[in-house]
């Protein structure tokens, strides 16, 4: 392994890190928002619309993860998939960008190695990092949660069942360093998994996923197009 600005990497990251240059940014404030993305829906790109309206940054970057560490079901060899999708999603929106820099990183994909990145590539940009008051929850549980909180500060978006303030103040007592801002959004209580499964069977996403990212979940992650009659 090596180690380059501070992260390691194994033979390949570099190799495509270095074949690939990372994306030119002119952003000054940038909220990232990390998922697995699969599908991306409505959901996502409400949090993600009104939180660059309601934060004041010049950009929201989507990172679709490669390896979630509490996701085994989701394959690496998906991630081009994914990203694709998600770019369809942002369809005509310059201020969400699709940001694939989680290839460049080792598997699993750490949240807190990804800040750290992004600090480093990016040094005059500064960050936030956008979740769901569900994934709020959670946050304590994350690799390096602690260093990640002195690292970012969060956005937050109410979710169905977890009232911010009380969520806020759980996750205090196990990260005072908390920083946290909170953004106001219709609860949209949309779930990829669930959405995964109705496309599986064939039936009806409702619109949640617009129909050009459809275009691409129907080509499939190896580019072998799905038996058309199987479609929502």
């Amino acid at each position: 392994m090596n180690r380059e600005n501070g992260v390691w990497y194994t033979e390949s990251d570099l190799h495509r890190s270095q074949s690939e240059p990372l994306p030119a940014t002119s952003a000054k404030k940038v909220l990232l928002f990390g998922g697995t993305f699969d599908p991306p829906h409505v959901g996502h790109l409400t949090m993600a619309q009104l939180a660059y309206e309601q934060t004041g940054v010049d950009e929201v970057w989507f990172l679709p993860a490669p390896s979630p560490p509490h996701k085994a079901d989701i394959a690496d060899d998906t991630f081009t998939w994914r990203v694709a999708m998600v770019s369809a999603l942002l369809h005509d929106r310059p201020h969400l960008r699709t940001m694939p820099l989680e290839a460049r990183l080792p598997r699993p994909s750490y949240t807190i190695d990804t800040v750290k990145a992004c600090k480093q590539w990016y040094p005059g940009v500064d960050f936030m990092f956008l979740l769901g008051a569900d994934s709020l929850a959670h946050l304590p549980t994350w690799s390096g949660a602690t260093a990640l909180c002195s690292l970012v500060p969060f956005v937050v978006a109410a979710r169905e069942g977890y009232p911010i303030a009380q969520t806020m103040a759980k996750v205090r007592e196990e990260l005072p360093n908390l920083q946290v801002g909170v953004i106001e959004m219709p609860l949209l209580d949309v779930s990829s998994t669930w959405l995964r499964q109705r496309l599986d069977r064939g039936q009806d996403t409702c619109e949640l996923v617009p129909e050009r990212v459809l275009d691409v979940w129907w080509q499939g992650p190896n580019g072998v197009a799905k038996d058309v009659g199987d479609q929502a």
